[in-house]
């Protein structure tokens, strides 16, 4: 087989040519003879190419020298296949490398590609906690803790009059009411679409909430509407620490050994009005050492080292109730919120149902399928944000779902949804997402919202 017939050139094909010549013995004079007379150029040479082309197959050419112009029907081919053995062992590898399961990228889902291009925004603006600022603000249906992702998709003429109030790219959300009490956060735009000067777009951006706030402004005679923006006053709450228990009570040299030694802190105890055992149940190492072990236990990952970072994510992802979260949130002192947050977690917790109050899920099917955790916040093309769970499974015949599925606007790159709704009483609860690949691990997981859901006991 000629490389020529591919339609490419002999040098194209051609990956490696070695030329033997046979008569090797030839002196100089010899050769300078044949140098000279071009009638006998290539006369007295034996010339052997060994070719390898780009389909593995070997070639084994041997040609002599003639007076006259070189023609093709005098050359010799014996082409030298690839072993059968060999070719099947490279087969095989393809196939098993292709066929070898891939788990999902938990990286994608937080850079929310479905959003479209996005373009970096720059500045951040803090604010000194304890003192009052008059921020604008916007609804949100749901708490959301520091630290915390947004997407939002907002229409052309919500984009106008956000940034047009606001006067940046600051925005705080605030909640329903707690009590007597509104809190919210402040969040920063970091991403936003890119812009195109020829016609106006919708705003599809990237929140990052930063600073807890309550609102000093009465809104109850002026409520907050959805898609409203509006100037008020707000107090931002500070992030604050008790420390040890027992660190009042150590003096001198001994304060070294606080947090190393549970010697010195079972000698000072004695000496207080309560057992070591109650001074522990305060001790953030002890509380975050308990998180620590739930979440392993769940195989869930990236559980943050910081305390205060620690506090939002815990009351994000592990089993709360609302109000527990609502509770927590309005807390400044870091070690009342873990504490409020380790006294839940022996508890069985299920998912229900938010309309009928049907079993759906048990809270152990849940995982992490974002690197931000369990639970992590997605927007919708009509612009509603879904703060959805992810599950391996649901209990069996609590939901149905649909046959259809669509990969148009997926959350997570590589999956095709599915809408899921309760069995019993229809209400839309969530999807369920079917990869694509055969190969791609997990094959299939729900996705629950949580404004269908409530998690019980």
């Amino acid at each position: 087989m000629d490389p020529e017939e591919n339609g490419q050139g002999e040098e194209a094909d051609w990956e490696e040519v070695v030329e033997m010549f046979s008569d090797s013995s030839m002196d100089e004079d010899d050769a300078r003879e044949t140098e000279e007379s071009s009638s006998s150029r290539f006369a007295g040479l034996r010339h052997f190419n060994i070719v390898r082309i780009r389909d593995a197959s070997w070639f084994f050419r041997e040609f002599r020298g003639f007076n006259r112009p070189f023609s093709s029907g005098s050359e010799e081919e014996v082409q030298l296949t690839t072993p059968p053995n060999e070719e099947s062992e490279n087969s095989d590898g393809a196939s098993t490398s292709n066929n070898q399961p891939q788990n999902f990228d938990t990286e994608l889902p937080t850079n929310h590609s479905y959003l479209g291009r996005m373009e970096s925004v720059s500045g951040v603006e803090f604010y000194e906690p304890g003192k009052r600022y008059k921020i604008h603000i916007c609804p949100h249906h749901t708490v959301i803790f520091p630290g915390e992702i947004l997407p939002v998709i907002l229409s052309t003429s919500q984009a106008f009059h956000l940034t047009a109030q606001s006067g940046g790219h600051s925005v705080g959300l605030v909640f329903p009411p707690v009590g007597n009490e509104q809190f919210g956060v402040t969040c920063q735009m970091y991403e936003r679409n890119v812009r195109n000067p020829l016609w106006k777009s919708d705003l599809r951006a990237k929140l990052r909430a930063h600073q807890r706030f309550r609102v000093c402004t009465d809104t109850s005679t002026q409520p907050v509407f959805l898609g409203d923006v509006r100037e008020v006053e707000v107090e931002i709450l500070p992030e604050l620490s008790l420390g040890d228990p027992l660190s009042g009570h150590f003096r001198g040299s001994l304060h070294k050994f606080l947090p190393k030694s549970k010697r010195v802190k079972l000698l000072y105890s004695h000496a207080r009005v309560w057992p070591l055992f109650v001074y522990e149940q305060y001790d953030i190492g002890k509380v975050m050492m308990k998180i620590k072990h739930f979440v392993a236990s769940h195989k869930i990952e990236n559980m943050p080292i910081d305390p205060i970072v620690c506090s939002f994510w815990s009351a994000k992802n592990l089993p709360l109730e609302q109000a527990d979260r609502e509770k927590i949130f309005a807390t400044n002192f870091v070690e009342v919120r873990m504490q409020i947050i380790a006294e839940k977690l022996n508890d069985p917790y299920y998912y229900h149902c938010g309309e009928c109050q049907q079993k759906v899920a048990k809270f152990s099917e849940v995982f992490a399928m974002s690197k931000d955790g369990v639970l992590a916040s997605y927007c919708n093309p009509g612009g509603y944000i879904h703060d959805t769970v992810t599950l391996f499974g649901v209990e069996e015949d609590s939901v149905t779902v649909e046959r259809s599925k669509s990969t148009q606007f997926s959350w997570f790159p590589g999956y095709a949804w599915k809408i899921t709704v309760c069995a019993r009483c229809q209400r839309h609860l969530g999807w369920q997402f079917v990869a694509e690949k055969k190969n791609l691990r997990p094959r299939s997981f729900f996705g629950l919202t949580q404004r269908s859901i409530v998690l019980k006991l």
